[in-house]
């Protein structure tokens, strides 16, 4: 009898059974009375080497992500590979597919793998779990450092966006060119960003004493139909935005849709800004104003900092946190002073 054979028959990972025989790692209960009953059943006595499956890799760090393949996920990876690449060392990555319990276990593969740090932008759903393996790790001398995750940030190092300046920066640009009827379309404020980034726009409205209207507001996900859905609505009103701020790029290319479909011109007909920019939309022909995103320094600047923790600079000090701005590519989209801008600017 094998460890192999005891995986096969509790129907888990080889790497599962590793860490309920060391007690060591994270594995749901209900799996770990499986495991135990099946080495009980079967009397197995695990030997050293099953002890020391998992071995230590001193060339490694792990980036746990739960980005699906996007221009934005391989700009990060590319990044990091190369930032990895100066030390010697290679990038164990992990994709766990927007799943918390795969992010758990991706968490535990690298602690067990020994890696020498881990760089991880996590599920949206991500909590109290998740944050206790990863203090897990850091107590095993397996450094942390987050990426664009604002919560528990006071307990690992941590690279973020200023996610509530660039979307206050967004809504600046379309009132400078004229606009004061201003849509937002929000992305799930159950990611913290998703809040930051609708405080930019409430801030700017407020203290330029605008009405924040309802009606101009559009709860949506990170995907493109809440861009189409959100426009769809906006402008089936009697008096529609002049202007339209969307919170991601997936929510611009809903957006793009439903103007190219409505046969409204950018630029002329109505304002749009998008958050981060998007090579498919200038390509599509209608280039779009954004607020881009430092991806590729979001990337650099995470792995600087799980270096500096791994070569043992500031250990045990205070977590550092590094804010990073965006810069405003400006392609017309964002609106000329058209007539309803102009009438509603007489009206204030």
């Amino acid at each position: 009898m094998t460890i192999n054979d005891i995986a096969r028959l509790a129907g888990v990972s080889i790497a599962t059974v590793s860490r309920v025989i060391n007690q060591k790692g994270y594995v749901k209960e209900e799996t770990r009375r499986r495991v135990e009953e099946v080495i009980a059943a079967q009397g197995f006595r695990p030997n050293a080497a099953a002890r020391s499956l998992i071995c230590s890799n001193s060339s490694m760090i792990a980036l746990i992500m739960s980005e699906r393949p996007s221009s934005f996920s391989l700009k990060i990876i590319n990044a990091i590979e190369e930032r990895a690449a100066k030390q010697k060392d290679s990038v164990l990555l992990y994709n766990t597919g927007a799943d918390v319990n795969r992010e758990l276990e991706a968490i535990s593969q690298a602690i067990e793998h020994r890696v020498k740090g881990i760089l991880f932008l996590p599920v949206m759903g991500s909590g109290e779990e998740t944050v206790e393996l990863l203090k897990k790790a850091e107590k095993e001398d397996v450094p942390v450092v987050l990426l664009n995750w604002d919560l528990y940030a006071e307990d690992f190092d941590c690279v973020q966006l200023d996610n509530k300046k660039i979307i206050y920066d967004g809504v600046t640009l379309l009132a400078e060119e004229g606009h004061r009827r201003i849509a937002y379309i929000s992305c799930p404020e159950v990611a913290k960003k998703g809040e930051q980034r609708k405080d930019g726009y409430v801030q700017y409205l407020r203290e330029r004493k605008i009405p924040i209207r309802k009606e101009y507001l559009y709860d949506g996900q990170f995907d493109e139909q809440s861009g189409y859905e959100a426009c769809r609505k906006f402008f089936s009103l009697p008096k529609p935005p002049t202007g339209v701020l969307s919170s991601c790029s997936s929510i611009t290319l809903g957006c793009f849709r439903y103007l190219n479909e409505q046969h409204l011109v950018l630029g002329k007909d109505v304002g749009l800004v998008g958050f981060d920019d998007i090579s498919l939309v200038r390509f599509l022909g209608c280039p779009v104003t954004a607020m881009e995103q430092p991806i590729r320094e979001l990337g650099e600047n995470a792995c600087d900092l799980l270096y500096l923790r791994i070569n043992g600079a500031g250990k045990g000090e205070i977590r550092r946190k590094m804010i990073l701005g965006s810069r405003i590519i400006r392609r017309g989209s964002e609106g000329i002073c058209c007539a309803d801008c102009a009438a509603d600017r007489a009206d204030e």
